[in-house]
């Protein structure tokens, strides 16, 4: 078997969807040269990372836009410099997906609007309580945000009823970080007092 005939055989082969007689040729064709070999082991790689890219993809639900088995259908042999430039790149791809997802996170936070924040710079003007601040802002267009001790974070789920509820009040958040937007999963008061046993003791 030659390196022309090994070329277009080469996805098929890592995929194992070639026949037995063709593997075994390939994989003799393999221990002999160096070249074949080298293309073999940076798409397998470079497969492995789009495998990996793509699980991450679907567990944050979104359908990858790829099939790992068709990375090399239909194209010429790479030369191993080109190659390895492909490999690098999947990886790169992998890692910015593994790095850069949203987070799954606890923040503790007070429920603020995004026009005064956590200041309440309305209460005296409109002689109100600054949960009546926060809502009556959210009502003439503001969004709900959450403000931590250290960052303002902007919540892409407005529509959730329990903001409202939860408005100036401090609440534990989790929910998926994203730089400095938050989509909130669930929120609980961070000022209630834990529920005795059954035994009844703390």
């Amino acid at each position: 078997m030659t390196c022309g005939d090994v070329d277009p055989q080469v996805t098929p082969y890592i995929d194992g969807a070639c026949p037995e007689a063709a593997r075994a040729a390939i994989a003799a064709h393999l221990r002999e040269c160096d070249g074949c070999r080298t293309r073999v082991e940076a798409e397998s790689a470079a497969r492995e990372a789009l495998l990996a890219c793509a699980a991450v993809a679907r567990s944050q639900g979104i359908a990858p836009a790829w099939r790992p088995s068709a990375f090399r259908l239909g194209r010429p042999a790479l030369p191993a410099r080109s190659t390895a430039l492909l490999l690098a790149a999947a990886v790169g791809a992998v890692l910015a997906g593994v790095f850069l997802r949203p987070r799954p996170a606890l923040a503790v936070g007070v429920v603020g609007d995004s026009f005064c924040n956590h200041e309440h710079r309305f209460t005296t003007v409109f002689n109100v309580d600054e949960r009546t601040c926060t809502l009556g802002c959210v009502e003439r267009g503001a969004e709900f945000v959450l403000v931590t001790d250290t960052q303002v974070y902007r919540i892409r789920n407005q529509e959730r009823p329990d903001l409202a509820q939860f408005a100036n009040r401090r609440v534990n958040v989790y929910g998926a970080f994203d730089g400095d937007r938050i989509v909130i999963d669930r929120m609980t008061d961070a000022d209630a007092r834990a529920e005795p046993p059954a035994g009844g003791r703390l």
